[in-house]
């Protein structure tokens, strides 16, 4: 993968405010300039785009509970429901364009920065394999299942989907 370019600023932040980044960047061993580089690059590739639509953030625990709560066919249509609006919205606004491309950007992104999964791609017998892998139950993997479907859907794509109680593959 090509290193991004780098660029020198100084920026003036409240003593508070420097003091957590110190906190943190010494408890996950990164430098601050590390630790304030992800925190812009995760603003930039997707806080930022979730701000605009009013996102709200709830604990993965909560979110488990949720679906939990609910039937099966009531997760699927919430998640196909999901899946067709905000997510083209966000790749529209990100890269004026709907593609695969921006399909895998947005789905890359959504689980460094949302923090639900892990994201896995390799490439096998000519075909791009998707592993996004949590621990939030089988109810998430419905969800993840059919709000991937939805988003594929953007583009006329319909990948082979499968799930087991903590993962969900995608094969293009």
């Amino acid at each position: 993968m090509k290193k991004e370019k780098s660029v020198t600023r100084s920026f003036r932040v409240s003593e508070t405010a420097f003091k957590a980044l110190e906190e943190d960047a010494a408890r996950r061993n990164v430098s601050v300039n590390t630790l304030v580089n992800q925190l812009l690059l995760a603003y930039a590739n997707w806080g930022r785009f979730f701000a605009k639509i009013g996102a709200v953030q709830i604990p993965k625990e909560a979110f488990s509970r949720l679906l939990d709560a609910s039937s099966d066919e009531a997760v699927i249509e919430a998640a196909r429901l999901s899946g067709l609006d905000t997510p083209r919205a966000i790749m529209l606004a990100k890269h004026g364009t709907l593609s695969l491309t921006t399909v895998l950007d947005f789905i890359r992104a959504g689980a460094a920065y949302g923090g639900y999964a892990e994201y896995s791609e390799v490439e096998n017998q000519g075909k791009l394999v998707i592993t996004i892998m949590h621990n939030m139950g089988r109810k998430a993997s419905i969800y993840f299942g059919s709000l991937l479907e939805s988003i594929f859907a953007n583009i006329d794509r319909h990948p082979k989907i499968s799930s087991s109680e903590h993962s969900v593959l995608i094969e293009i």
